[in-house]
């Protein structure tokens, strides 16, 4: 059971109380999500990691929030041993080399079948999302 303190606020929803915990229903548990984002990311250009976590912060998904760099490249990572990105070190005078990640002919594949998920995603959401109001109003 989640307890709610005595000092929390509500938030944005009305009636929706703040839970202090890191709970599921405050959307931070996200990070399935992760992997489209990235992808789309770099189906418009080839990026370098700390850009790749800086468009990410300023996605839907993250709300302004940075998101953890270390488990975005640990992703990268994953992603390029599953083939659907590549990645190869960009060496610039005087600087420090930095890796630069491209997406692949599979990567892309696998961004149009995530667009194609995340619309029947959607629709569900919206289902259950009538259905919980439906019960809690």
């Amino acid at each position: 059971m989640i307890e709610k303190k005595d000092d929390d606020k509500n938030t944005s929803h009305k009636n929706v109380p703040f839970f202090a915990m890191d709970c599921p229903c405050k959307g931070k548990n996200l990070d399935k999500l992760i992997q489209p984002s990235i992808l789309l990311v770099l189906s418009k250009k080839s990026q370098h990691g700390f850009t790749i976590v800086s468009e990410l912060e300023k996605s839907p998904l993250c709300n302004g929030n940075a998101p953890d760099a270390t488990g975005v490249y640990r992703y990268l990572k994953k992603m390029e041993e599953a083939g659907l990105l590549t990645s190869e070190w960009e060496i610039e005078s005087g600087d420090k080399p930095k890796r630069v990640y491209a997406i692949t002919a599979n990567g892309r594949k696998c961004l149009a079948n995530w667009s194609e998920v995340l619309e029947n995603y959607a629709r569900n959401i919206t289902i259950l999302v009538e259905q919980i109001r439906s019960e809690t109003e």
